[in-house]
């Protein structure tokens, strides 16, 4: 039995309508951070509902991670989730502005982040 493989956001919406949809939501909300966020392929924690977030620029990375912990029903406290773009571990401490400015896909203007636990994580 072969695998299905997960379609991503960028797999499932070409180039060009991420880009316009990215330029609305900054024209309409300068303040605020276009992020996707998606599961890694093997994680056992449960598929977002929704992947794509528009979050204030001021939150550190902490309070979205909580809001993703939330969503995901995990004890904000006790639960184990990491959260990376591409290949960097976030520092909870930094605001949203920073991330993004640092980490932001260069075509289309997303912040990707995937999430996984800490078995898929490897501890």
């Amino acid at each position: 039995m072969q695998k299905q493989k997960t379609q991503t956001y960028k797999d499932s919406h070409n180039l060009e309508e991420r880009k316009k949809r990215v330029q609305e939501q900054l024209a309409k909300y300068p303040e605020m951070i276009p992020i996707i966020v998606e599961k890694i392929p093997g994680c056992k924690l449960p598929q977002l509902q929704k992947v794509k977030f528009l979050v204030n620029s001021s939150f550190s990375f902490n309070e979205f991670k909580n809001t993703i912990k939330k969503k995901l029903n995990l004890d904000e406290k006790t639960s184990t989730l990491f959260m990376y773009c591409g290949k960097s571990l976030m520092n909870e401490h930094d605001k949203l502005r920073n991330i993004y400015d640092q980490y932001k896909d260069p075509d289309d203007g997303f912040l990707y982040l995937q999430y996984a636990d800490a078995e898929t994580f490897g501890f």
